[in-house]
């Protein structure tokens, strides 16, 4: 808690606008943390985002979980459905966890908004498309418990020896999932989130990507260094030149990934943009 704490105080000192979202969530399930209730009302309080909002599976959505979720203004939750039916659920997460609670827990907090008169947090339910009326079957089951239900879309995550995520989720429909990632995709050249995004892992590790969960992209340390320092470090420049340069394979995770080209993730395109209109190195190469 003294961590976040102290991410919060240096957010609040940095200079300009609010940060446009806050999300307390990156790699895991957020809701494990005991403090998530009052990181919520600290972050709240702190008044330092347009929005602030999580990503969950609703396993750990406890009434009381609910209730501080309404109580301190959370903005936004993303909810994470992984299948409808109780066998494909457990193939897919390795869970025997009942789906039927995931949502129960959702009515939980619709009632909690109803009985506070708020329509925050914003719930929204995703699950991956399955290519089958399991689709149906998702919508369905939570119309009635979410603000809003939608089919994400397949995607590949960082691929780490030979895996292949799209392959292993998806079995005999993986022809139709790998085009349809190819139907909804880019070709483009540099991932925006080093110009938009700062991920601060558990350990206080930072890196300008929130899907990089084998930590190739860490670029500074909250520990040793403040997030504006590591902002306007040469290493995080350095980074941002990589990027318009086409030069992502010098970077072990970036050399494995292509989320960025999915429209469904960003629509934003930055290409061609001038490495020149860059701000100067720094002399120090220690920053």
């Amino acid at each position: 808690m003294a961590r976040f704490r102290r991410i919060i105080e240096q957010l609040q000192q940095w200079p300009g606008p609010k940060l446009k979202v806050l999300k307390l969530s990156l790699y895991g399930e957020p809701l494990i943390a005991p403090d998530f209730p009052e990181m919520l009302a600290l972050a709240k309080q702190a008044d330092i985002a347009e929005r602030i909002e999580t990503t969950t599976n609703a396993s750990l959505l406890s009434p009381e979980i609910a209730e501080s979720m309404v109580r301190h203004g959370l903005d936004y939750v993303r909810v994470s459905i992984y299948a409808t039916r109780q066998d494909r659920h457990q193939e897919v997460t390795g869970s025997k966890f009942d789906i039927e609670r995931i949502r129960e827990n959702l009515l939980f907090l619709q009632e909690a908004k109803r009985r506070a008169g708020t329509e925050r947090p914003y719930v929204s339910c995703k699950m991956l498309d399955e290519f089958s009326d399991e689709n149906d079957r998702f919508l369905s089951m939570f119309r009635d418990v979410a603000d809003e239900v939608y089919l994400d879309k397949p995607h590949t995550w960082i691929k780490v020896d030979g895996v292949n995520f799209i392959k292993n989720f998806y079995g005999k429909k993986t022809s139709s999932a790998e085009k349809d990632f190819e139907d909804h995709s880019t070709q483009r050249v540099a991932c925006p989130m080093a110009f938009t995004t700062m991920a601060v892992r558990a350990n206080g590790a930072v890196a300008p990507c929130c899907v990089d969960y084998i930590g190739g992209t860490n670029i500074g340390d909250i520990e040793t260094q403040s997030l504006q320092e590591i902002w306007n470090s040469n290493a995080w420049l350095e980074f941002q030149k990589m990027q318009l340069e086409n030069r992502k394979n010098e970077n072990s995770s970036c050399a494995r990934c292509d989320i960025f080209r999915s429209d469904h993730y960003t629509k934003d395109n930055i290409d061609g943009f001038p490495v020149e209109k860059l701000r100067p190195l720094k002399q120090d190469v220690n920053q």
